[in-house]
């Protein structure tokens, strides 16, 4: 373990601590989705009663 990783994993650790925690049963903040042009913003409300598939997706 190097000493970058040493220093970092203190910050790493507080700004995982300052996400907020989600509520079973209440509702989801809306994010500002947008459809795949880029034009249109979109919420959950927009999907009620819908399946409705989330990727996550991360690059390195």
């Amino acid at each position: 373990m190097n000493i970058n990783n040493l220093l970092l994993a203190p910050v790493a650790a507080a700004a995982l601590a300052m996400v907020g925690h989600a509520q079973v049963g209440s509702p989801l903040p809306d994010p500002g989705l947008f459809d795949f042009a880029g034009t249109e913003a979109q919420s959950f409300e927009d999907y009620t009663g819908r399946l409705v598939l989330i990727e996550f997706f991360a690059h390195w």
